[in-house]
């Protein structure tokens, strides 16, 4: 068996957290591909900041599902301030001393991921002391995203130092990873990336978790569900606006908290729609399924923001799809797995009143459209989202890094 370090800073257990668990799936499938994955981590879960190793410890192993966890100690933190910052610069010195490692299979190839570039930048210098090659994954685009969201002006100094971090970073790398489907139009502009060295490996979900939903059944009042985050990046506040008008006769059952969670509760109040929407909290990802088995329909709105134009690749719509529910999608992005795969319905974003329509056109369709439309969702997933499909496809990568040639970059969009 040969061997990959997984370097992410929030990598997640997915009985625990709610978080997506993008490595963990990819990691547990790829043991029928011939590898073994060692998944390296911060001790604190994002975004709670949780420590999910003993205060003594300054690592910690634990497998889950066959899957290896490294747990590195990092400081505590709340927010995105200077705790925050703090507990990203631990992590990244914990993980370069030579105890971060020790003890973990003697990697072929070393894979770091930019959920921030420190852990990346990391990664690829892990990768020259073991003279093994270096995967860069680019799950968002640094300094793009934070210009894109108007929190950094393109010609600032921490926006030149991170393209010059990102720029370093491709050129270290054997061969590339992102996950939104239109980036490598980016990263062949903006940093001169050969286009065969970038390889679109999306999110996904687990398929078979989903399998053994029963099919859709009328019962009680028509119910929406919403799994994810309530920050300001997830646009629930537009979600409850949208329902409001159709709250009669439906409910509207969102599963998440965040920072936001109080004013959309707040906003559900002023609308005279609080008995009719239903607030959850937060549950693990592998309470998923059961969670969206009551669903009649689940919806996702995806905000009008710059970040978009490279695509989206949101773990919890590949769940949404795979639960073979029909799904309410309000999005102006390039790519639109709903709309391609007619599994339900499509409105541009920003537009409350289309949106308004095709919440009330989903609760007033018929019972076989929606089972119709809810099979097309999961055929899709099945065919191209699902993680075994994307595990294969990372170790098709792994292997060409291996042997020295490109990997194949065929299917990009």
């Amino acid at each position: 068996m040969r061997s990959v370090w997984l370097v992410n800073h929030y990598a997640t257990d997915p009985t625990e957290s709610p978080s997506g668990s993008r490595h963990f799936s990819l990691a547990a499938h790829l043991a029928q591909e011939g590898w073994t994955a060692s998944l390296i981590a911060a001790s604190t879960e994002h975004p709670s900041g949780r420590q999910r190793i003993p205060s003594s410890a300054k690592r910690a192993d634990r497998t889950v599902g066959g899957v290896r966890f490294r747990f590195l100690r990092a400081s505590d933190y709340s927010g995105n301030g200077i705790s925050r910052i703090l507990n990203l610069l631990t992590f990244t010195v914990r993980l370069l001393l030579p105890s971060g490692t020790r003890g973990l299979p003697a990697p072929d190839v070393i894979v770091g991921s930019t959920v921030h570039p420190l852990a990346a930048w990391a990664a690829s210098v892990l990768a020259r002391r073991r003279r093994v090659p270096f995967v860069f994954e680019i799950r968002d685009l640094w300094p793009q995203t934070l210009i894109d969201m108007g929190r950094m002006t393109p010609r600032s100094l921490p926006a030149r130092i991170l393209r010059a971090v990102e720029g370093e970073l491709c050129r270290r790398a054997s061969a590339i990873i992102t996950l939104l489907p239109f980036a490598a139009e980016y990263l062949e502009q903006e940093q001169g990336v050969p286009a065969d060295k970038i390889v679109w490996i999306s999110n996904g979900c687990d398929a078979a978790a989903f399998s053994h939903l029963p099919a859709a059944e009328p019962d009680g009042p028509f119910t929406f569900m919403y799994f994810g985050s309530v920050g300001l990046a997830n646009g629930v506040d537009e979600i409850v606006r949208a329902f409001a008008p159709v709250a009669d006769g439906a409910r509207l059952t969102v599963y998440g908290g965040g920072r936001s969670l109080p004013q959309v509760q707040a906003l559900a109040g002023e609308l005279g729609i609080r008995d009719a929407v239903e607030f959850r909290g937060t549950i693990p990802k592998t309470a998923v399924p059961e969670a969206a088995a009551l669903a009649d329909a689940l919806v996702i709105n995806v905000l009008d923001l710059a970040v978009y134009r490279h695509g989206i690749s949101m773990n919890k719509l590949f769940d949404y799809l795979a639960a073979g529910r029909p799904v309410v999608i309000a999005s102006s992005a390039p790519n639109n797995p709903v709309a391609e795969s007619e599994a339900g319905l499509t409105v541009p974003a920003a537009d409350t009143a289309a949106f308004t329509a095709a919440l009330r056109r989903m609760r007033d369709s018929d019972l076989e459209e929606r089972r119709r439309w809810g099979a097309n969702g999961r055929a899709l997933v099945e065919e191209q989202y699902d993680y075994g499909v994307l595990a294969r496809r990372l170790a098709s990568t792994l292997d060409a890094v291996l042997a020295g040639v490109r990997p194949d970059a065929s299917d990009r969009p």
